[in-house]
């Protein structure tokens, strides 16, 4: 059992970073690379050849190192050179020549041919110096006399090295050329997303077809492949006041369509006028407020000009119209958020630090499908909305990447996620899915200021059989503060969300079908790239949460919180401040029921009026909801243990209930949890929390004992009379704190 629950813990693991060979500082950076261990490779740059020795010959360029073959064979060719500047990089421990053949493409035979020794004719190059210049070699065929001349470069690097991401790795030979672009890593940056408010307001003057028919009218608002529509108003003058809430990423140069369809009946409907309106000519909202009402002119589905008149009649339609950039565009479970920044970049926070990943490596990794043999791996990185993407190690199960990417933090109460993936598309003309192998994710909540972390992690996939480790991968995490002392120390206190969200709230609803809208456009925006980053890769990536797997752990949760010490350690600020408490309440409760006492006496006395006593009360029909009873739910009540139901569907419709009730309950009991886990982080976040709150607890005291009582009273009746100066819908400091301390519930994907 201890072996099984280790298997599935975080390692810690000591690399050698940055080609260390010796101890390493724990608390700095060493070079802009320091967070991966060092990979040498042999790069051999080919540029072209010129065939003036060997007429008529149609060469290719064959390299070979040890046992790794590459070719030039499939690649393009210029019409009167070969010109092919292609990269290609070998791993230099794996031989000890480097034999470079020039052959013909027609009959295979070799033209000419050289041979280099690693130990002695390859120079290295370290960045940041320059490239090596590129040059002239005799390539001669000792038998026919032929010779040609190759245009090439040949050095020792690293990873540093600016050609890493376009060169073609041995491992990677077997790969078609077409296909090659495929296993390169390369850094996305999705454009920002924006919500496009289309209020309809009314309708003015709007003429049916049938002029004797009384129109019944609804609006509908079509922006890209996503149409919204409002409900069904009566008359020539109509009022909708709906709003219609759209995503679109910048630049906003998309167009909304709008028609009005009027319902004739329950299967014919025809269209009675449209209108176009461009993004760019909507009003920007980077404030919570609301754009103008407007009139539009309709335009009708066939333009009817009067007999004799040159004036036209027009329709109306009153819309406010508005780019909400005072938002954010949530496209990720807001339990594993990684950005809560508004569109417009004025109401962005001040920079808090950058975020430094090093992807080591991977190793024991599985398939999904048993069936394939190799995994061709990668790992794919997003935070906020830039995407990065490692380079495709083919057929192995232990890869090594070692890439190092940095972001910029604006939240620390934010989290990022890391996917493991097998890649299909390695071969030419392949129509399968990358399959996904599990994903990792680090809240930087939990990540300490300038600190190196160095972990291994498992790459964990439930699924219906149970938990399965896919492996483990080898990550390295560092968080450098950037921001000055008094905005580092601030930031936990300010809102978490844009001003606009608290002031003009979405409903969960809105906000649900908002963020679908927000992954269809990430993944149509990300395919465009070259190489695209594919749907099934950013649909998993932001694929939220499953309420039904997680509510399994909600108990687990409760279970394990240290209610002990959370007693023990509020107990001297609560004891103090319940005792107060009550005996102020009892007071007022005393001084409550005199008062009302002497109104009764004086009510009895003087006027004669007795104050009936409550209604009695047999039984509560509304509280027991017998007012309007569910017959199925009271089938279901009188029915017999085992049930005496034979439709199934029956059956699986009151199972079902019963799973979203249970699903309901479990998911209140893990906010309880968490709230719970947010309170013993506050507890612990000065290391001592005993001597903590009886601190607290002491200064409490005092303030509370020097201070009368009915002093206490004043403010308490000012909130409780809710002044006007005292309203804020804005969430206070300490809430915002509150809501940034780590909890378990975004542990597992």
């Amino acid at each position: 059992m201890a072996a099984k629950k280790d298997e599935f813990s975080v390692k810690q693991i000591s690399p050698k970073l940055g080609g260390e060979r010796g101890a390493r500082n724990p608390y700095g950076p060493t070079s802009s690379y320091d967070l991966v261990e060092q990979m040498d490779f042999l790069y051999v740059e080919v540029i072209q050849a010129s065939n003036e020795g060997a007429l008529g010959c149609d060469p290719i360029v064959e390299i070979t190192l040890g046992n790794y073959k590459s070719s030039t064979k499939d690649l393009p060719i210029g019409p009167l050179n070969t010109d092919w500047n292609q990269v290609f990089a070998f791993d230099k421990t794996k031989g000890d020549v480097l034999s470079v053949t020039l052959k013909d493409r027609t009959t295979n035979t070799v033209v000419a041919k050289r041979n280099f020794k690693l130990a002695a004719d390859i120079p290295t190059r370290v960045p940041p110096d320059a490239r090596i210049a590129p040059q002239w070699y005799t390539m001669q065929n000792t038998e026919t006399g032929h010779h040609m001349k190759l245009l090439m470069s040949v050095w020792f690097g690293t990873q540093v090295d600016e050609v890493y991401p376009e060169a073609w790795f041995s491992d990677a030979s077997e790969v078609s050329p077409s296909c090659v672009i495929n296993t390169r890593p390369k850094v996305y940056l999705a454009p920002r997303l924006c919500y496009v408010r289309v209020t309809i307001v009314s309708g003015h003057d709007l003429i049916p077809t049938d002029r004797k028919r009384t129109p019944s009218v609804y609006v509908t608002a079509t922006l890209d492949k996503v149409a919204l529509k409002t409900g069904v108003s009566s008359g020539t003058n109509p009022s909708w006041n709906q709003d219609l809430i759209f995503v679109a990423s910048e630049p906003l140069e998309g167009t909304v369509h709008i028609r009005l369809i009027d319902r004739v009946d329950d299967q014919h409907e025809e269209c009675i006028g449209s209108l176009k309106k461009k993004l760019s000519e909507m009003t920007p909202l980077k404030l919570p407020s609301s754009a103008p009402a407007l009139f539009y002119d309709i335009e009708p589905p066939v333009k009817v000009e009067p007999a004799g008149d040159s004036r036209r009649f027009a329709s109306r339609l009153k819309m406010k119209l508005a780019t909400d950039q005072a938002y954010h565009v949530a496209d990720e479970c807001i339990q594993y958020a990684s950005d809560y920044r508004a569109f417009a970049k004025g109401l962005w926070p001040c920079l808090l630090g950058k975020l430094e990943i090093g992807i080591l490596g991977a190793t024991g990794l599985k398939g999904r499908d048993e069936k394939k043999q190799g995994i061709d791996s990668y790992v794919v990185a997003k935070y906020g909305n830039k995407w990065v993407r490692t380079r495709t190690v083919v057929d192995s199960v232990s890869p090594k990447w070692n890439e190092q990417y940095s972001w910029d933090v604006y939240d620390k109460c934010t989290v990022l996620t890391l996917g493991v993936y097998d890649n299909r598309q390695i071969t030419w003309n392949s129509k399968a899915n990358d399959v996904p192998i599990g994903k990792v994710r680090i809240p930087l909540n939990r990540v300490q200021y300038d600190w190196l972390y160095a972990y291994s992690c498992p790459i964990l996939y439930l699924g219906a059989t149970g938990l399965k480790k896919m492996g483990e991968i080898q990550l390295t995490v560092r968080c450098v503060c950037v921001a000055q002392d008094y905005a580092r120390w601030t930031a936990p206190f300010r809102w978490m969300l844009p001003k606009a969200h608290y002031k003009s709230p979405l409903s969960m609803y809105q906000i649900d079908k908002l963020r679908a809208q927000a992954v269809e456009i990430n993944c149509a925006n990300l395919a465009k790239m070259e190489p695209p980053l594919r749907n099934e890769v950013v649909s998993d990536m932001l694929k939220p949460k499953t309420n039904t797997r997680h509510s399994r752990c909600e108990k687990q949760k409760l279970a394990a919180l240290c209610l002990f010490e959370i007693f023990i350690c509020c107990t001297s600020l609560v004891v103090g401040l319940a005792i107060y408490v009550a005996v102020a309440w009892i007071t007022l409760l005393g001084i409550w029921g005199f008062y009302k006492f002497m109104i009764r006496t004086y009510n009895k006395l003087w006027h004669g009026i007795e104050t009936p006593p409550p209604p009695l009360i047999v039984n509560d029909v509304k509280l027991w909801k017998l007012d309007s009873p569910n017959l199925d739910e009271l089938d279901e009540e009188f029915d017999s243990f085992p049930t005496s139901v034979s439709d199934v569907n029956v059956i699986r419709m009151r199972y079902d209930r019963l799973k979203m009730v249970g699903e309901k309950l479990m998911t209140l009991l893990g906010n309880i949890a968490s709230q719970g886990e947010r309170l013993y982080a506050l507890l612990m976040f000065c290391g001592d929390p005993l001597a903590l709150m009886y601190f607290f607890g002491l200064v409490v005291a005092l303030i509370w004992y020097y201070i009368p009582m009915f002093v206490w009273a004043f403010p308490l009746i000012g909130y409780w009379l809710n002044f006007a100066c005292l309203r804020n819908d804005l969430p206070a400091a300490p809430n915002n704190l509150f809501r940034r301390l780590p909890t378990n519930e975004d542990m597992f994907c």
